[in-house]
């Protein structure tokens, strides 16, 4: 059968796991696993070299690094349907940690069966440069509020980013902004957590 091509400009209804699975006639579960983590979790720290690629099934990571004072900070919250680990392109500099915020599935690619299955094809490889690009897109917008003086501003953009629902692995709904420490919020706009709380103090007044 044909494949189709997935709808680019909807992406997120493309499952690479079920594409996988019917391009290897189901026989994947050697190389794809499934792991339940506990909210506060770490799920890989430095100089863990996992040799994995994270699919969140359920439930919300924290991904982040370390400030010369080894103080942690996070530059990016993820959901269901995304992907993150160490895809091994760094020459040996991946120093990131993920934590889980809430209970969280998990589905665990060996590297190179990923790596390998998605450039293979050309309807995975274009899904996963479409899924990099607005990763990187996003990325590029967060480095943008940095450089904004308006804190509020700063504020209503995370508000427009991550007002998102989302089930955690026990069924339980969550909405990511809500789970935003004022640390985590200052980190992502580069904000310190004091300017964070006085602005959120004078949007409620």
């Amino acid at each position: 059968m044909k494949s189709i091509a997935p709808d680019l400009r909807n992406y997120e209804t493309f499952s690479l796991y079920d594409f996988l699975k019917e391009k290897n006639n189901f026989e994947i579960s050697s190389s794809v696993n499934e792991v339940f983590f506990e909210k506060q979790t770490y799920i890989y720290q430095p100089p863990f070299n996992g040799n994995y690629v994270y699919e969140i099934i359920s439930g919300s990571v924290k991904l982040g690094g370390y400030s010369d004072k080894g103080e942690e900070y996070i530059y990016d919250v993820l959901s269901k349907g995304d992907f993150f680990g160490n895809f091994m392109y760094l020459n040996g500099q991946f120093a990131e940690f993920s934590k889980a915020i809430v209970d969280v599935e998990l589905r665990l690619y060996e590297l190179s069966f990923f790596k390998m299955e998605v450039k293979k094809y050309p309807v995975s490889a274009e899904w996963f440069f479409s899924y990099l690009t607005k990763r990187w897109y996003l990325t590029e917008k967060k480095l943008c509020k940095v450089n904004d003086s308006c804190v509020l501003g700063k504020l209503n953009f995370l508000e427009e980013v991550y007002q998102t629902n989302f089930m955690d692995a026990r069924g339980k709904i969550y909405n990511v902004y809500n789970l935003l420490t004022q640390k985590d919020k200052g980190d992502l706009v580069g904000a310190t957590r004091q300017t964070i709380a006085s602005a959120l103090k004078s949007k409620l007044l």
